[in-house]
């Protein structure tokens, strides 16, 4: 009792405050296993304080899980690893973990545990914390000041508080891969993936996340969390480069996950490995099915942060497909993809986070090669919202210019206009970058296509040249929400007007992005 108090007092909150706290999120009296051991999750493992190598296996499988992002299935997994041995503080802890923010949740703008799980585990995990080791005490320590809203009201101080128990738990244990794994996700949930500049230099506290990272994957070269960060943290850099060697292992740190096969697509888009990209993002998809059948109807406990899990990550994996295949220059797998991401969102993209943006997909890759009879025999796919209008009016307009009708194409960009500044414009589930921006953006690019083909070329360049400016401000996500880059557009215009040097600039600039691009 003295160890637990003293660590109660220390963190803001009594034992016998513990001792009244609710914990029906996380406390278990079922006989009923929770979770099933699941084949192929992997070989990494982290020993705990337990009396139950069943315990052992469930959490292990639970932390391979939360660092395979796939937090319904690593809850479920430390649920019945607290089925299995009650007493043991460490699966509460992981639960807490899994439960919690995560660099992705912080991106998508989703509130830190909604149900109130990972406090309650985290409390669970404090009651039991004389039966841990030293080195579990200061883990379930330092994961609480993520959750003391006592101690820290504010959001962002409280996340800063914890990154910086997570710094001194890494200098205390620095060749501990998962203490560093979690040092470096907690600085990584502080920005909004923004850890680079435009010029790929490093912002503050990037660099000290890559050496956190790049210690834990010294210390444990298979490391899914860490290699799995990494790629997340390097993708956007100068040197995406850097990322291959996690990139190539990373799969089989967890084969059953369909996120971690994925991953390495991030890294290869980059450095312009596209059929490598396009492989794992079809293979990942068959491994999620195959998980799919071994889980079958067990306990799928949706109550963390960030609900990815093996049911829902198909259409992400397809986006990859699409655009690689886009970079590639293979129309009909390009447009097969981007047909099976439109009808993922069902009958109402705009409940569906990024549901309106894979149906635009669809109808940008006829733009980009060149379909116009296609589009102009179509009928609008789906209607109703200031996104979706904006942008058949984008790729019709496109059309209507290859077909020689200018006065269609005219009115296609007033509508555009008119539809980026519609009041219901952001109100719908286009994400990560603003409705009204794409818009904005899918304007300019029309408008110079429109003086480009009246043979004023200067007007056309310098609507590209905005349209570039837009593109650049973009969130940064992958695949990025604008598919094809408008470098090419004005790199063409600069050449036409007899531009060489400039469009030489332009095309060089938009090759450090999309190397190895077929366009």
């Amino acid at each position: 009792m003295r160890k637990l108090l003293t660590a109660g007092v220390i963190l803001g909150v009594t034992a016998m405050q513990l001792a009244a706290l609710p914990t029906a999120a996380v406390a278990q009296s079922s006989d009923e296993p929770l979770a099933i051991l699941v084949p192929g999750g992997g070989t990494y493992s982290r020993p705990i304080t337990t009396d139950s190598d069943l315990a052992q296996q469930f959490f292990d499988q639970g932390l391979r899980m939360a660092w395979s992002f796939y937090f319904p299935e690593s809850i479920a997994s430390y649920q019945e690893a607290t089925r299995l041995d009650p007493d043991s503080p460490m699966p509460y802890f992981g639960l807490a973990h899994a439960a919690g923010p995560n660099p992705n949740s912080r991106y998508a703008g989703m509130p830190d545990d909604p149900q109130g799980t990972g406090l309650d585990a985290i409390r669970e995990a404090l009651r039991r914390i004389d039966n841990a080791t030293p080195r579990e005490q200061d883990m379930i320590r330092a994961l609480f000041v993520l959750y003391n809203k006592d101690a820290i009201m504010d959001t962002r101080e409280r996340d800063f508080a914890f990154v910086d128990a997570m710094r001194k738990l890494h200098e205390k244990y620095p060749n501990d891969p998962d203490i560093g794994a979690m040092f470096a996700a907690g600085f990584m949930n502080t920005t909004r993936w923004d850890y680079w500049e435009k010029d790929g230099t490093a912002r503050p506290g990037t660099e000290e996340a890559q050496f956190a990272l790049e210690a834990a994957m010294r210390a444990e070269h298979d490391h899914p969390g860490a290699n799995h960060l990494y790629i997340h943290l390097m993708e956007a850099s100068g040197q995406p480069e850097l990322a291959m060697p996690a990139a190539q292992k990373l799969e089989s740190t967890v084969p059953i996950s369909g996120h971690m096969v994925h991953m390495p697509g991030h890294i290869y888009l980059r450095v312009g490995e596209y059929e490598k990209a396009i492989d794992i993002n079809e293979r990942s998809q068959i491994v999620d099915l195959q998980f799919a059948e071994l889980w079958g109807d067990t306990n799928f406990p949706n109550i963390g942060t960030y609900p990815l899990s093996h049911k829902m990550h198909a259409p992400h994996a397809l986006d990859f497909v699409r655009y690689a295949s886009m970079l590639q220059g293979s129309y009909a797998q390009a447009s097969e993809a981007a047909q099976r991401g439109a009808a993922s969102v069902g009958t109402a993209p705009e409940a569906v986070n990024r549901g309106e943006k894979r149906v635009v997909h669809s109808w940008v890759v006829d733009k980009v090669f060149g379909k116009w009879d296609k589009l102009l025999s179509s009928e609008q796919s789906h209607k109703g919202t200031p996104y979706l209008d904006g942008m058949w009016s984008y790729v019709t307009g496109s059309a209507n210019i290859a077909k020689g009708n200018l006065a269609a194409a005219d009115a296609a960009l007033v509508h555009i206009r008119e539809m980026a500044v519609d009041p219901k414009v952001d109100t719908t589930g286009v994400s990560p970058t603003s409705a009204s921006q794409i818009l904005t953006l899918a304007g300019f690019a029309l408008e110079g296509e429109i003086k480009e083909a009246r043979g004023d070329l200067d007007g056309a360049i310098a609507a590209y040249a905005r349209a570039v400016e837009i593109e650049d401000t973009n969130s940064y996500t992958e695949p990025p929400d604008w598919s094809q880059s408008m470098r090419l557009y004005l790199g063409a215009a600069q050449l036409d007007a007899g531009q060489a040097a400039e469009a030489e600039a332009t095309f060089r600039q938009d090759l450090e992005w999309k190397q190895q691009s077929g366009w």
